[in-house]
């Protein structure tokens, strides 16, 4: 063996014997692949689980590592996968075509159907009914929208109208088809319009979840006030591949401390998360039926001074019951925050029971290669070691490369954790002992002696030289 081969061997050595294991971690999960190496997957994805959230220790995610089943650390990196980077808004106004109601009784005579389109095939003018002598106008109650511009998933209807300008609540029903002859049911939502004490009340979109059609027909269900100007829009959400699915979950709701006292006429609700999570959403929905408040949603934002309290959101939640259907607010779209694990809602009226708080969040992504041999796992958790920084990124180009610039690693999933280092990983290494300093003292105490030393003699000399 030549020099340099032993040397590369000695490093390598080294290396290894000072790499990180699964015993530095507090728990490990093991990670469920659907297929091996030898089936062409290099690299695979994991998104973060609340369980694994549960054990982080280090603000920047460095304490989560991958180790394969010989216990080396293989490349392991943290991907972006904001959502506002994947996904495009698009909203498109739809030309509304009021259905006028068929004539009754017996005096009705022929059907009518006058349909016209213009060059490009779209809707212009579409009138049905039945000819009768009688001259009372009708109610419209039907509308028909041309959605054949638009070229895509077609993810809610917004509505829009000039009067009323208040107390509307108008229920829908939404039909879609393609050759104005056969129809299937693509949704139903209510729309409203209402003030009420100091505040104002407004929802003007009807969740469709993603139907394709090129025209829709909406039913208003309920026999409240015509609806003048109706107008409408069809938004659309073009979402990339690798934004991970959004999760929620209901925060519990914990006891505010008795000795903090509240501003007069404010009622405190305090929740936490299990685990601290990377929050995008919050859910707010009040208690009881016809009931409404202005609420501030705050968290308590980790690392700041005296762990202080920061504003969220402010929204008008209400709760109002039309029929069958609870109607309440929207949710709250938060921007980008740390990982949140304390929430608290305040009320400035009196509310008879705590709202519901759900949270919406994106886990966090991480892309490991699969270096080795499987199974592999994911460690997690502790105050003493951090994981090397690998370029994955550039593995993944070169995958991107030959598999297309629109391919992503296949998603992994973890299973139940299982304890390693356990407690002891978690705290942290004891303070080094300061031998520069005792060193330093120790100088410092040693000539001050010497000097005292030079002192003394110094007096006996002039004592013993006195006449």
């Amino acid at each position: 063996m030549n020099v340099r081969a032993l040397l590369a061997s000695t490093l390598l050595a080294a290396s290894a014997a000072n790499a990180n294991t699964p015993a530095d971690y507090a728990y490990t999960f093991p990670i469920e692949t659907a297929a091996s190496p030898q089936d062409g997957n290099s690299a695979w994805r994991i998104e973060l689980t609340p369980e694994v959230y549960a054990w982080v220790q280090d603000a920047a995610l460095r304490d989560v590592e991958v180790f394969n089943a010989a216990r080396l650390p293989v490349p392991f990196a943290r991907i972006a996968t904001e959502p506002a980077a994947t996904s495009r808004e698009q909203n498109v106004p739809l030309p509304v075509l009021a259905l006028p109601a068929a004539a009754s009784g017996a005096a009705a005579s022929d059907l009518r159907l006058v349909i016209d389109r213009d060059a490009d095939g779209r809707l212009r003018r579409i009138d049905a009914g039945e000819q009768t002598p009688a001259t009372t106008k009708s109610t419209v109650r039907d509308w028909l929208l041309d959605a054949s511009a638009v070229d895509r998933a077609i993810d809610s209807v917004v509505l829009a109208w000039t009067a009323p300008t208040s107390g509307v609540v108008a229920r829908f029903s939404i039909e879609a088809g393609d050759d104005l002859q056969t129809w299937r049911n693509a949704g139903s939502g209510t729309v409203l319009a209402l003030e009420q004490a100091g505040a104002r009340l407004e929802r003007h979109d009807i969740v469709l979840g993603g139907v394709r059609a090129k025209y829709l027909r909406l039913h208003r269900l309920d026999d409240g006030a015509d609806l003048s100007g109706l107008g409408a829009q069809a938004h659309s959400v073009e979402r990339g591949h690798a934004a991970p699915a959004r999760g929620w979950l209901d925060a519990a709701l914990v006891a505010t401390p008795a000795d903090v006292e509240l501003p007069a006429g404010v009622a405190r609700f305090d929740y936490a998360l299990a685990s601290a999570l990377p929050i995008h959403a919050a859910r707010i929905e009040l208690a009881n039926d016809n009931a409404l408040a202005p609420l501030t949603l705050s968290a308590r934002m980790p690392g700041s001074p005296g762990r202080e309290w920061s504003d969220l959101a402010r929204v008008t939640a209400f709760r109002l019951r039309s029929g069958d259907e609870t109607i309440r607010n929207s949710d709250i779209d938060l921007t980008s925050t740390p990982r949140l694990r304390e929430f608290r809602i305040e009320s400035r009226v009196p509310l008879a029971a705590a709202p519901r708080l759900a949270l919406g969040y994106r886990p966090d992504s991480f892309v490991f290669l699969a270096e080795g041999d499987g199974p592999w796992t994911l460690a997690v958790g502790s105050a003493r070691v951090r994981r090397a920084d690998y370029p994955v990124d550039a593995a993944l180009a070169g995958l991107r490369a030959k598999s297309g610039k629109d391919w992503q690693p296949p998603l992994a999933k973890l299973g139940a954790a299982r304890e390693s280092a356990g407690a002891i990983a978690l705290k942290p290494p004891p303070a080094p002992t300061p031998w520069r300093r005792w060193l330093l003292w120790s100088v410092l105490v040693a000539g001050a002696a010497v000097v005292g030393g030079f002192a003394i003699s110094l007096l006996r000399g002039t004592r013993d030289n006195k006449p």
